[in-house]
């Protein structure tokens, strides 16, 4: 089983996902093209796996192999895998919020950190 962060990301570049991503997961999804394009010309497995993959469903085959390469790529060249999680980064969490889901991030310090979907009766009093 492959991490979800790589599914999300194998999936985007299958092309299928992309219609979800709103304006900051497609800049990611450029970024993250780029990145695994560059590595995959130096790599005749990984182009292998980016062509096979291309229009294919998320939960198709060819697009958890993709996942599968990119892990072995974060492997064997771990300064590749941070590039590719920083760059990857808000696409995942774009895809990951996408259908009727609701995902929460806070990053950074705070006194009080409120998150939820539905409040009802709630008060706040400083």
């Amino acid at each position: 089983m492959t991490d979800p962060f790589l599914d999300s990301i194998a999936a985007a570049l299958a092309g299928q996902a992309a219609a979800a991503l709103g304006s900051a997961g497609s800049t990611a999804l450029a970024k993250v093209r780029e990145l695994v394009r560059g590595k995959s010309e130096a790599d005749p497995r990984t182009e292998a796996a980016l062509e096979a993959a291309e229009d294919r469903p998320a939960d198709h085959p060819k697009v958890t192999a993709l996942a599968e390469r990119l892990e072995q790529l974060e492997h064997e060249d771990p300064e590749f895998g941070a590039r590719l999680r920083e760059a990857g980064e808000p696409l995942h969490q774009q895809l990951r919020a996408t259908g009727n889901r609701t995902v929460n991030q806070f990053n950074g310090n705070a006194h009080n950190v409120v998150q939820g979907e539905t409040f009802d009766r709630i008060e706040f009093n400083g």
